[in-house]
Order: structure tokens, then sequence, then C-alpha cells
């Protein structure tokens, strides 16, 4: 019995120390899109699912100047509903601001918070929310606000307007299922589309995948990563914090870094 016991803990042991560097250790994801647009260079960092984790935010910003983007593009969640701390977001968004300029989407934490008052006290100047889209250079950049907000219709009518646009398109939206599923994203003609919401399934299967995800429930079919449908590509983040429990395992917080690349 006792050798079992000993066992047992050494297992506990070990399972708290990588819960303990999958949670606090935040890596540079790269991924690299070829395009035959005339449109240039671009450098974007992708951050998404933050959650007000205040423990990363020196570290996420580090990686962030580090990879000297050209732009930094928020796919939701900022905030987590449940310890809206906005001076944890708002710190992340100054710095991020400070480095390059930041297009921010709300996902369905600051859905539930109160999506207005949310994009206020944070003071983000570029807070794309479906009437809003940007363009510049040879680059046209929408969000897309989380599917709790409703209003499919306007956001259908949106993506219509948006693709007929001649340059680099791309697309922020906080749910990845939304690329082939309810706004079906890679129907219209769109070049890149950004997202986060499923912290890259949380818990990896090695040589399988994400365990979980909160849209498509085990086994997803989106976690973390490039995907591909009718042209369109998206990349998914896996998330820099988490909600209520430090639960990644072989499955790091991560920046994403993205070079569109003639």
């Amino acid at each position: 019995m006792s050798e079992l016991i000993f066992t047992v803990l050494i297992f506990i042991i070990f399972i708290a120390i990588l819960l303990l560097i999958y949670n606090n250790t935040v890596i540079i994801k790269k991924y690299k899109i070829k395009t035959d647009k005339a449109c240039g260079g671009l450098k974007i960092v992708l951050i998404s699912d933050f959650h007000n984790n205040k423990r990363l935010c020196p570290a996420i910003l580090s990686k962030t100047r580090q990879c000297k983007p050209d732009i930094i593009v928020i796919a939701g969640d900022l905030i987590d509903r449940k310890h809206t701390d906005f001076n944890t977001a708002k710190n992340l968004l100054d710095g991020l601001s400070d480095i390059a300029e930041v297009y921010y989407v709300t996902g369905n934490h600051e859905a539930i918070a109160g999506r207005q008052k949310t994009a206020d006290t944070l003071g983000c100047d570029n807070v794309l929310a479906d009437e809003r889209y940007k363009i510049f250079d040879n680059y046209s950049i929408l969000g897309i606000s989380d599917k709790i907000n409703g209003n499919d219709e306007k956001k259908s009518d949106l993506l219509t307007v948006f693709q007929r646009l001649d340059n680099f398109k791309i697309v922020i939206v906080h749910r990845p299922t939304e690329f082939t599923t309810g706004l079906d994203i890679s129907k219209y003609d769109i070049d890149l589309v950004l997202s986060g919401h499923n912290h890259g399934g949380l818990v990896r299967i090695p040589f399988y995948g994400a365990l979980y995800s909160p849209d498509e429930g085990f086994f997803p079919r989106f976690s973390k990563g490039l995907y591909k449908n009718n042209g369109s590509q998206m990349i998914i983040s896996a998330g820099a914090g988490n909600t209520f429990l430090p639960l990644r395992l072989n499955n790091f917080p991560e920046i994403v870094s993205i070079s569109i690349e003639n």
C-alpha cells in the first residue's frame, strides 16, 4: 500500500510540475502566409484569450516587442467575465499600443461583461465590431463581434461588401467555428481569418491533438494552428491565458507572429 501511495504522490507531483510549466511559459508561434496580391509585406502579432492573466503580462509584452510587428490583433477575451479587472487588461493594451497599432475584436467574455463598457473603459481606438473595418496600405481588416451579440444578417451583409475590396482582406472573429459554420466566412472571398477562443484545446494529446473546445466539445476540429477552406486560410491562436483553472497540458500560452509575404 505504501508503494502505491508513493507512486500516486510522484504522479501528482509530476502533473503539478507540468501544469506549472505549461501554464506559465509564453511562446512565440510563427507562420508565413504567401500571397500573389501586390500588397507588400506585413507582420502581424495575434493575441487572444488573455483573460486578465496579470502574471503573463510582462512576458507577452516582451515577446511581442521581440516580433517587431507592423500591427497587433487581439481576437477577443482580453478580460474575463468573472474577473473584469480592467486595469490589468488596460495595462496590457497600453503596452501593446506602444509597440504597434492595435486592432481589437471583443469576444464572448466582453459580450457578457458589456461590450461597449469594456471598449470605452479600455480606450482602444480600433475596436472593430461589425460595422467597422479599416483600410491601410494594401490591406483591409474587418472585425466580427462574438455571436452572442447576434445580428448574423448584418454581419453577412458586411462580409458581402467587404469581400469586394481588391486588396488583401483580413477578418478577425473570436470563434473559429464561424469559419465553416455559422457565418461560414470561408465561403466569402477572404484571404486570412484570425481567431482564438478554443485555448488550443486546453489539453493536447501527443500525436493526436486537442482534447476539448467550448463550442465543439471533445476532440474538436478546430483548436489552434493553420486551417484552409475554399481558398481562405485561418490561423487560430492557442491563447495567452486561462479562464478559471490553469488546465493547459502539452499546450503553452502563445502569441502568434504572422508574416504575409509575396
